[in-house]
C-alpha cells in the first residue's frame, strides 16, 4: 500500500511538472520569434456579432490581473448565446448541469459542485428559491440561471482567483452577472428580438421575445428599461428506475447462511405461490431454494440473492408549457463629473405548467417471483445485475402528476461612486432581493389488481434503456383498481430573501492604491413542505369523503370499498368536541368520491398514445382544491427537500493593495489583501411528534392528528481569507499569472437542518440533520500563461490546485425503526404509505431503516487540473476571411487523504470536458457549430437504496448546437433592416443518462430531442 501511495504521488507530481513544462515551452516559443519589422498602421476594421463578443472577451482577459474570463454582448442587451449557463460553458473550467429538458440550469467551476460557486447580480449576492432541475432538490446555494434571460445582460464575468474585495462564499469561483445600463451605449437606442421555437417531439410551437430601450441626456442622466418573455412547448421522454434493489430472501429460500450480503432487500419473494400469480404457477406451491434454482436454471442462489433489479422501472413522459418573463429598469445620474449614482431593478418570473406521467413496473415492496433470470456475472458475492428474466405475480401502476412550479425573483440594487479627489474614491452599494417558489405536485396512482396473473418480461439491453413488457394490456383502463394504489397531495413552498450593504474606499492611483471596505450580508431561506395525502386519499378511495383533519395513522389505504350510509359521526365518535368543536350536525355520506367501479372512466387516452388521468374531471370530483388549500405543514416534500430554515448574517472587513511596477524590466500588476468575515447562523427544522391521544383514536383520519413544531439552533464562526495575485507581462502579447488564495463555502443548507427526513415513501431510507457542520475552506494556487495572437485570438494554459478542508462525508447506519423514537419519530408520525411499507417489512419492531448523516471529515480533498483555452481566427491561413474556432478543455484529477476519505470523491466532477466551436462571420453572414463534451462522473455517495457499495453515475454527455444569422442591413445595405436567425439546439439528439453501481444497470435516460428556432432581431 505504501509503495502504491508513493507511486500515485509521483504520478501526480509528473502531471503538475508536465503542465508547467508546457507553459515553459510556450514562453520559450514566444521569445524565439523574431520581433516583427515596423509596419504601417492597419486600417481600422470594425467587427460585430459573435466575433465582437470574442474580441471583447480577449481584451478583458488580457487586462485582468487575476484569472478571469468574460462573455460580452455584441451590443446593448444582446448575447451571441441564448442561455446564460450555456454561454458560461465556453469558459475553461466551467461545466453546466442540465435539466431533463436538456436546458442548462446551474454552473460549477473547477471540479466542485454548483453550490461552491458564488453567483452575483451586479456585484451583489442573489438567491433564487427554486428546486433546480425537476429531478433535483436544490436548497438555494445554487442559482438557476434560466431565470435571468441573456437579452437583458451585457457581461458575464467568471473569477477563478478571488480578491479580498469579493463577497465570500465561492470556494470554486465567483460569477458576476452585469445587467444592462443606459450609459453602456449613450444616446437613444431600442433593440428587439422575436423567435419562434419548436421542440421536435412536442406538440405546439413556442416563442420568445424581448425589447430593450435606453436614452441618455448628455453625460448627466440616463434610463433603460426592457423585458423578455419566453413560452416553451416542452416535452421530454425517458426512463427512470427510482433506484435498484435485490431480493430479500428468507432462510428457506437461501440456506447458505449468508443471505443478502450486499444490503438492499426492498423486494420480497413470497413463501408460497399466491393465487393468480400467472405464468402457469400453481397456487400454494412452496417457494424455497429448490424452487428458485429449478425455475432459474444455471443460476446460483447467491446470484438470485444479490442480483439487482429496478425497484420502480418506469417510462416517463414530461410535457406541457413553460413560461418565463423578466423585466429590468436601470437609471444613472451623474450630477457632477466625479459623482455617479445608479439604481438597478429586476423582476423575473417562471411558471411551469407541466404533466409528468410514469408507467411503472412495481418491484419495490412487492412480491414478484423470478423465472429464467439471467445475470451478468458468475460471481455475485459483491453484487451483479439482472440482464433479463420473467417475473410472475407482478403489478403495474400509472403515476399521473400534474406539476405546477412557480418562481419569482425581485431585486433592487442602488449604488454610487464618488471620486472625492484624484487619489480618493468612495463606492457604496446596497442590495435586496426576494424570491418565492411554489411546487404543487399531486399524484394519482391506480394499479393493476393483486393476483391478476400479470407477468413482466424484463430485458436490460446492456445498460441502454431497458425493455419491460407484460402479458396483459396495461393500456386498458379496465385493468386498474385502487387496492394497493394511492393518491398524494404533496406541495413545497420556499421563500428566500437577501439584503446587504457594501462600501469601499480607495486611496491612490493605478500605479499604487490601497483599498479597504466593509460589507454586511443577510440571507434567509425557508422551505415548507405540505402534505394532505391521508385526508384526500380517505375521501377519494378510502370510504370516507368527509375528512376534516389530517390523520396519517388512521387513514385507510385506497381500497375502493363503499359503505353506504357511513356517517361522519360514526367515523368521529367525539364529533362536536375537541378538535371538531363547533361543527354542525353531520350529514350522511355514501362511500368513496371515486369508487373503484368508476375508476376506469377517469382513465383516458393521453396526447402521446398512453392512458392518463382526466385531471380536470378528477380534480373536480375528488374535491382536490379544498384538500390542497388546507394541506398542513409536513417535514418533507415531493422534491425530496426537507422543511427547514437557515438564516446567515455575515459581516466582512477587507483591505487590499493594488499596483503596477516592473520586475527585471517586465511590467507587473498585482493585488494582495485579506478578508475577515464573521458568520452568525440560525438553522431550524419542522419536527413531528405524536399526540398521545392518537393511540386510542386512529379511525379514518384520527380526531387528534400528529403535531409539528419548529426547532432552532444557533452558531457563530469567523474566517480569515487572504489572497494575492500577480500578472507579469513578458511581452506585449504574453502574460504570466500567479494567484494564491483561501476561499470558503458554507455547508449545504439542507444538511444543516436538525431532525429527520425520509427520502423514500417506503420509510426505508432517511437522513439525520447536522446543524453543527462547519464551512468548507479551500487553499488555492493557480499558475497560467496567456499568449494573445491577434484580434480575438489567444492561447491560454492554466494549472491549478484546490486543497479543501472540512468537506463532508456521509455515515450510514442501519437501525431498527423503533430506534428513531430517540429522534421523535414513531410509527404514528408516518404517512399511510410509509406505514404500509413498514408493515410489509415486519412492522415497526422488525423493520430496519438506513439513516445517513453528514459530518466534517478530518482529511483533505485535493483537486488538481489543467485548463486550456484557444480562440483562433483563421483569416491569415484561409483565402476566405471570417473563419475561426474556439476550444476550451479542462482536465481534473481529485484525490483525498486523511480521516474519512476512504472512497471519498467530489460529485459530478468530469475528469475531462471540452467545448469546441467552429464559426464563420463576414459580410453580414454568420454560422457557428459548437460541441460540448463532459466525461461521465460519479453523481452520488454510496449506500444507495441500502446497497452498501452502490453509487450513482452520470454517463458521458455530448451535445452539438448550430446557430446562424443573416444581417439584412449589411447584406442589402439598408439601414435599420433586421437580422434573421436560425438555430438548432441539440443537433445530435443527445440524451442525459445515468447508471446505478454497474454500467449495465440503467438508472435514468432523458431524451428531449432537437429544438428548432427561427427568429428576427434588430435595433434602431
Amino acid at each position: 500500500m505504501f509503495e502504491k501511495s508513493v507511486a500515485r504521488r509521483q504520478h501526480k507530481r509528473r502531471q503538475v511538472v508536465l503542465g508547467l513544462g508546457v507553459i515553459a515551452g510556450l514562453i520559450q516559443q514566444a521569445y524565439a520569434q523574431e520581433a516583427p519589422a515596423a509596419q504601417p498602421e492597419p486600417a481600422v476594421v470594425t467587427v460585430t456579432g459573435y466575433r465582437a463578443s470574442l474580441l471583447s472577451s480577449a481584451k478583458d482577459k488580457k487586462e485582468a490581473v487575476g484569472f478571469q474570463d468574460t462573455i460580452s454582448a455584441e451590443d446593448i442587451g444582446k448575447f451571441p448565446d441564448k442561455n446564460i449557463a450555456e454561454s458560461l460553458s465556453r469558459i475553461p473550467g466551467v461545466q453546466i448541469s442540465r435539466d431533463v429538458t436538456g436546458e442548462g440550469v446551474n454552473v460549477q467551476i473547477r471540479g466542485l459542485g454548483s453550490s461552491f460557486t458564488k453567483v452575483l447580480l451586479n456585484n451583489a449576492q442573489i438567491a433564487v428559491a427554486s428546486s433546480g432541475p425537476i429531478d433535483g432538490a436544490n436548497t438555494n446555494r445554487e442559482i438557476d440561471l434560466d431565470m435571468l434571460p441573456t437579452d437583458l445582460f451585457t457581461k458575464l464575468t467568471v473569477s477563478k482567483s478571488p480578491t479580498a474585495d469579493m463577497i465570500e462564499g465561492g470556494a470554486a469561483g465567483v460569477v458576476n452577472l452585469r445587467s444592462a445600463r443606459p450609459f453602456d451605449n449613450p444616446g437613444t437606442h431600442v433593440s428587439y428580438g422575436a423567435t419562434a421555437q419548436k421542440q421536435q417531439i412536442a406538440d405546439g410551437v413556442g416563442g420568445r421575445g424581448s425589447i430593450l430601450a435606453s436614452r441618455t441626456w448628455g453625460n448627466t442622466f440616463g434610463i433603460l428599461a426592457g423585458f423578455a418573455v419566453n413560452r416553451q412547448k416542452a416535452r421530454t421522454t425517458g426512463y427512470e428506475t427510482v433506484g435498484l434493489t435485490n431480493a430479500n430472501l428468507s432462510a428457506a429460500q437461501n440456506t447458505s447462511g449468508s443471505r443478502n450480503t450486499t444490503g438492499g432487500g426492498n423486494w420480497t419473494i413470497p413463501a408460497t405461490v399466491p393465487a393468480g400469480a400467472g405464468a402457469g404457477l400453481v397456487a400454494g406451491t412452496p417457494i424455497d431454494q429448490a424452487f428458485l434454482l429449478a425455475n432459474n436454471p444455471g443460476r446460483t442462489i447467491t446470484q438470485i440473492d444479490n442480483a439487482i433489479l429496478p425497484r420502480l422501472g418506469r417510462y416517463m413522459d414530461y410535457f406541457g408549457t413553460r413560461d418565463k418573463g423578466a423585466a429590468i429598469v436601470s437609471a444613472e445620474w451623474r450630477p457632477l463629473d466625479n459623482l455617479h449614482f445608479y439604481v438597478d431593478a429586476m423582476y423575473s418570473k417562471k411558471d411551469d405548467d407541466m404533466s409528468r406521467v410514469a408507467y411503472t413496473w412495481a418491484v419495490r415492496n412487492n412480491f414478484e417471483i423470478p423465472l429464467n433470470m439471467q445475470v451478468d456475472k458468475s460471481d455475485c458475492a459483491a453484487g451483479c445485475t439482472v440482464t433479463s428474466g420473467t417475473f410472475a405475480n407482478s403489478r403495474y401502476f400509472i403515476e399521473y402528476g400534474p406539476r405546477r412550479d412557480k418562481t419569482t425573483l425581485k431585486g433592487l440594487n442602488p449604488g454610487m461612486e464618488w471620486k472625492i479627489s484624484p487619489t480618493l474614491k468612495l463606492e457604496a452599494q446596497a442590495n435586496a432581493t426576494k424570491s418565492t417558489f411554489s411546487h404543487e405536485a399531486p399524484t394519482i396512482m391506480p394499479i393493476t389488481a393483486d393476483g391478476s396473473g400479470l407477468v413482466a418480461t424484463f430485458n436490460g439491453n446492456g445498460g441502454a434503456m431497458p425493455s419491460i413488457t407484460f402479458n396483459q394490456d396495461v393500456n386498458n383502463p379496465a385493468n386498474f383498481v385502487w387496492a394497493g394504489g394511492r393518491v398524494n397531495i404533496q406541495n413545497e413552498l420556499r421563500e428566500t430573501s437577501t439584503k446587504g450593504f457594501h462600501s469601499d474606499l480607495t486611496w491612490g492611483d493605478a500605479k499604487l492604491n490601497v483599498r479597504a471596505g466593509i460589507a454586511y450580508d443577510d440571507i434567509d431561506r425557508r422551505i415548507r413542505g405540505q402534505d394532505n395525502s391521508a385526508a384526500w386519499q380517505a375521501a377519494v378511495c378510502g370510504n370516507n369523503p368527509n375528512v376534516f383533519l389530517q390523520g396519517p395513522n388512521g387513514a385507510p389505504p385506497c381500497d375502493g370499498a363503499s359503505t353506504p350510509g357511513a356517517s361522519a359521526s360514526a367515523l368521529y365518535p367525539g364529533y362536536g368536541t375537541g378538535y371538531t368543536a363547533g361543527q354542525t350536525t353531520p350529514l350522511v355520506y355514501q362511500g368513496s368520491l371515486i369508487p373503484v367501479n368508476k375508476l376506469a372512466s377517469y382513465l383516458v387516452p393521453g396526447p402521446y398514445g398512453r392512458i392518463v388521468i382526466d385531471w380536470d374531471r378528477f380534480r373536480k370530483d375528488s374535491n382536490y382544491d379544498a384538500y390542497n388549500s388546507t394541506a398542513p405543514d409536513s417535514t418533507s416534500s415531493s422534491t425530496g427537500a426537507s422543511s427547514g430554515y437557515v438564516r446567515e448574517r455575515s459581516t466582512g472587513f477587507y483591505t487590499e493593495l493594488n499596483g503596477q511596477t516592473s520586475v527585471g524590466g517586465f511590467p507587473l500588476r498585482y493585488n494582495a489583501g485579506v478578508r475577515y468575515v464573521r458568520t452568525r447562523q440560525e438553522v431550524g427544522s419542522l419536527n413531528s411528534f405524536s399526540d398521545p391521544r392518537n393511540a386510542t383514536l386512529t379511525q379514518n383520519g384520527s380526531k387528534y392528528p400528529n403535531q409539528t413544531e419548529w426547532v432552532y439552533q444557533n452558531t457563530t464562526y469567523n474566517n480569515t481569507l487572504p489572497s494575492a495575485t500577480a500578472a507579469l507581462s513578458l511581452r506585449n502579447d504574453l502574460v504570466a499569472r500567479l494567484a494564491l488564495s483561501k476561499t470558503m463555502t458554507r455547508a449545504n443548507p439542507n444538511s444543516l437542518r436538525p431532525g429527520i427526513n425520509f427520502s423514500s415513501p417506503s420509510a426505508d431510507i432517511g437522513t439525520i440533520g447536522s446543524p453543527e457542520l462547519k464551512p468548507y475552506l479551500s487553499n488555492n494556487i493557480d499558475l497560467g500563461l496567456d499568449w494573445y495572437t491577434g484580434r480575438e485570438g489567444y492561447v491560454s494554459l492554466t494549472v491549478f490546485q484546490k486543497q479543501v478542508k472540512g468537506f463532508t462525508v456521509i455515515d450510514n447506519r442501519t437501525l431498527p425503526f423503533s430506534a428513531l423514537a430517540a429522534y421523535g419519530i414513531t410509527y404514528n408520525n408516518l404517512i399511510p404509505t410509509q406505514q404500509v411499507a413498514i408493515n410489509s417489512r415486519g412492522g415497526p419492531d422488525a423493520a430496519t431503516v438506513v439513516m445517513s448523516q453528514e459530518r466534517n471529515a478530518g482529511g483533505i480533498l485535493r483537486v488538481r487540473g489543467l485548463e486550456i483555452g484557444w480562440v483562433q481566427p483563421l483569416d491569415k491561413l484561409l483565402p476566405i476571411k471570417g473563419f475561426g474556432f474556439n476550444e476550451t478543455a479542462t482536465f481534473i484529477n481529485q484525490s483525498a487523504t486523511g480521516e474519512g476519505t476512504n472512497g471519498f470523491v467530489a460529485l459530478n466532477v468530469p475528469k475531462k470536458s471540452n467545448n469546441f466551436g467552429f464559426y464563420y462571420e463576414n459580410h453580414g453572414y454568420m454560422a457557428r457549430i459548437s460541441h460540448q463534451y463532459q466525461q461521465g462522473s460519479q453523481s452520488s455517495t454510496g449506500n444507495q437504496n441500502g446497497i452498501r457499495l452502490a453509487s450513482l453515475y452520470g454517463r458521458s454527455y455530448k451535445q452539438a448546437d448550430f446557430s446562424s444569422s443573416v444581417d439584412l442591413e449589411k447584406v442589402f445595405d439598408r439601414d435599420g433592416w433586421p437580422t434573421v436567425t436560425f438555430d438548432i439546439v441539440n443537433l445530435n439528439k443527445a440524451k442525459r443518462e445515468g447508471y446505478f453501481q454497474f454500467p449495465n444497470a440503467a438508472f435514468s435516460s432523458y431524451d428531449p430531442g432537437r429544438t428548432f428556432q427561427l427568429g428576427i432581431r434588430g435595433k434602431f
